[in-house]
């Protein structure tokens, strides 16, 4: 239950953080741009979800291969864990990755409004939808491992605790409009997300 909700927190922490960053500068008469945004999230959860019940379903059609199925998930986890873990990683994404989303702000922030759905409209809602499908993408990925080793309802129980827990920092972001030490949440997720990788290795 803990690396679940651990997982699941650290991977929502980064969309919440990639979406914060995506709307800071949306204030005054740009504020109207955050809801586009926002409605792509919610999106990209529900193809989060979507896509955990199509990965269930796939195991489930596998799991005649038994501990094989469970140790190549497991290898998949630990080798994008380890990826996204990597300071170096994530000095690049925070660079690299970070920057892209904002270069696709900007220039969706000079379209010109033009009837119900614009492309200016279009384009926000799609980059709210990638900034936490990527992320949920990946939280799958983490928790089919966990899933295939500790049973279903124990994932589930974690992963809706982490939820609750980046729906209480959104909530404070968005709604309260209060700045957090995103610096160091990282790097304390960071290292859970440490014990995490050594329990599945």
């Amino acid at each position: 239950v803990t690396n679940a909700a651990i997982l699941v927190f650290r991977e929502g922490l980064e969309a919440v953080l990639i979406l914060a960053a995506i709307t800071a500068s949306f204030v005054g008469v740009k504020r109207r741009m955050r809801r586009p945004v926002l409605v792509g999230a919610g999106l990209g959860l529900v193809a989060s979800v979507i896509t955990w019940v199509l990965a269930q379903t796939l195991l489930g059609s596998l799991e005649r291969y038994g501990e094989r199925l469970e140790a190549i998930v497991g290898l998949v986890a630990i080798g994008v864990l380890l990826l996204i873990t990597n300071w170096f990683f994530h000095r690049v994404y925070w660079s690299e990755w970070i920057g892209k989303f904002h270069r696709r702000r900007r220039a969706l922030e000079r379209f010109d409004r033009v009837g119900f759905l614009s492309a200016q409209i279009l384009g926000l809602a799609l980059l709210g939808l990638t900034s936490v499908y990527r992320e949920g993408f990946e939280t799958v990925l983490f928790l089919q491992s966990l899933e295939l080793s500790a049973g279903t309802a124990t994932v589930l129980e974690g992963a809706g605790l982490g939820l609750a827990m980046t729906l209480a920092v959104a909530v404070v972001i968005f709604a309260l409009e209060r700045r957090l030490p995103y610096k160091k949440m990282l790097i304390v997720t960071g290292v859970m997300i440490g014990f995490v990788l050594v329990v599945m290795v």
